[in-house]
């Protein structure tokens, strides 16, 4: 190759990455100082170990803080016995021991449903014995953390007190439909009213009174009252691009309810199904026609809410339903970083200097081609940069260990491939005969050695959760980044080396010569 071509071969692809370098750590204000453009860097999302975590602590009805007991009458006062730091009404909870143990058995389901949500780590811990604090990762960008974007910042706190708020539902799933249009009827034929407080008739009816309404509303549900896990196998969630479903499986018994359920629905001026754990409306779907299929797949807003109520109301219907009814979250607090204020910004600065050694040591080894394997490197470090933003990879101190690791791999790669090329060019070939042969010796070790990883890695992408998951996903984009520019490492020496004359002091070697017997 000419020299020509190989400079501006190198102009351009040394003018795509400092492009894609600036973006990726430079953050800068625009428009008049307005704004503020922040860098890929920045608005990567991390874990509780960089940005703290939201947390709550809620309280079964009849419990309050030693706050609010201070704020009572001396007669309300003495309606209430202490239990550690808290306060229980001791008309609501005769029984403080129950009262712990249901907690304790809350605790634990609520500890299940939020383990399917995937976080890096969360915390569902009981504190007096009867009340339960949770805590989740705020999952901010360091630009929402350092108060650069409090639209990312806001939107971050919502997503994590709306899976709080949701995943805490109390109560048993119902379906139900609500008209007054709706006809209810018992086994005679006869009209029937039921009071809400009743609960097992084979109807699955009861009648609510609605606020606001003149009358009575009838109310035909599905599962009200009796074993809901008769008539579901299992509620999941899946994303498709934009498009976010839940899906509801029914047993052979359910599909036969549910088609009863929207032929009355259907039948009904709403023409609507409400999905409800306990109190809280979760889902509502909006039927005009009879559904007879064993599942059905209903569409939602976004990811983070199709999830969160599918977890719930699995939960429900296979033995977690929560035995307390907690009172409604009234705030989330954040805690700082549990890594120190400073962890995202000092792991950023120890990741550049890991970087910065691994390029010194290159070119002080192998000269020239030293400078040529430093710049694919520094490549692979945005490839791993970029990648953790746009898979919304939440970063922990694991996933940046992992993240080392790989950069290790693509070294390790190189330097099995350079130690073959001057073990050849010692016994006496030319560095271009070395180059090739190097490369054909070492090719199975090297691609051994990254199939493995990537096996794995992928296994734990798909098979982990929360943060396992999310080291597996990167550790998948990084083995396959590393054996790309492995090879982009052999095709960039060639288009480097082609115009040096001396290729043994391009590639650091020394040319061995040796003398006639």
């Amino acid at each position: 190759m000419s020299k020509a071509k190989s400079v501006v071969i190198t102009v351009i692809l040394a003018l795509a990455v400092a492009v894609a370098a600036f973006f990726a750590a430079v953050s800068f204000p625009v428009a008049n100082n307005v704004k503020r453009l922040n860098s890929i860097a920045s608005n990567i999302h991390l874990g509780a170990d960089y940005s703290g975590y939201a947390y709550t602590t809620i309280y079964p009805e009849g419990v309050m803080t030693a706050k609010e007991y201070a704020l009572l009458e001396a007669d309300e006062q003495s309606e209430y016995a202490p239990v550690g730091s808290l306060y229980v009404n001791k008309e609501k909870h005769p029984d403080a021991e129950a009262l712990k143990k249901s907690v304790a058995a809350d605790a634990d389901s609520l500890n299940k449903r939020f383990g399917q949500k995937g976080y890096s780590s969360y915390s569902v811990a009981v504190e007096d014995g009867v009340s339960v604090k949770i805590s989740v990762p705020t999952n901010y960008t360091y630009a929402a953390y350092k108060g650069h974007d409090e639209v990312s910042k806001s939107g971050s706190l919502s997503i994590a007190t709306a899976a709080i708020s949701s995943i805490t539902a109390f109560g048993d799933l119902t379906l139900r439909t609500t008209d007054a249009s709706i006809s209810l009827t018992d086994a005679s034929g006869n009209s029937i009213t039921y009071d809400s407080t009743k609960k097992g008739n084979d109807e699955w009816v009861d009648v609510a009174l609605v606020s606001g309404d003149s009358g009575t509303q009838k109310t035909y549900s599905l599962a009200n009252g009796d074993d809901a896990a008769e008539y579901f196998k299992s509620i999941t969630s899946r994303t498709v691009g934009n498009t976010s479903l839940i899906t509801f499986n029914f047993t052979k018994e359910g599909a036969e309810k549910f088609k009863e359920l929207t032929t009355r629905a259907v039948s009904s001026s709403s023409q609507t199904i409400h999905f409800f754990v306990g109190d809280r409306q979760l889902v509502e779907f909006k039927c005009t026609s009879v559904v007879g299929d064993k599942s059905l797949s209903l569409q939602s807003s976004d990811a983070n809410t199709a999830q969160n109520a599918a977890i719930t109301m699995n939960s429900a219907v296979n033995g977690g339903a929560l035995g307390e009814n907690y009172r409604d979250i009234t705030n989330i607090s954040v805690s700082t970083a549990a890594g120190g204020e400073l962890a995202a910004l000092l792991t950023f600065i120890a990741c550049i200097l890991v970087l910065v050694g691994l390029i010194a040591l290159l070119v002080i080894k192998y000269k020239k081609l030293g400078a040529v394997t430093s710049f694919i490197a520094f490549i692979f470090a945005l490839v791993e940069l970029y990648a953790l933003f746009l898979l919304e990879i939440q970063v922990t101190f694991a996933v940046i260990a992992v993240c080392m690791v790989l950069l290790a791999l693509f070294a390790i790669s190189n330097a099995i491939v350079f130690a073959e090329v001057k073990r050849l060019t010692q016994s006496g070939r030319t560095v271009q005969a070395s180059v090739k042969e190097a490369y054909k010796n070492v090719l199975m070790t090297v691609t051994d050695m990254h199939i493995v990883l990537v096996i794995v890695a992928i296994l734990l992408a798909t098979v982990g959760v929360g943060e396992v998951a999310a080291c597996g996903l990167i550790s998948v984009i990084g083995v396959v980044a590393s054996y790309v520019l492995y090879w982009f490492t052999r095709f960039y020496w060639y288009v480097t080396s082609s115009p040096e004359r001396d290729k043994f002091k391009f590639a650091g070697l020394k040319r061995v010569v040796y003398e006639d017997d």
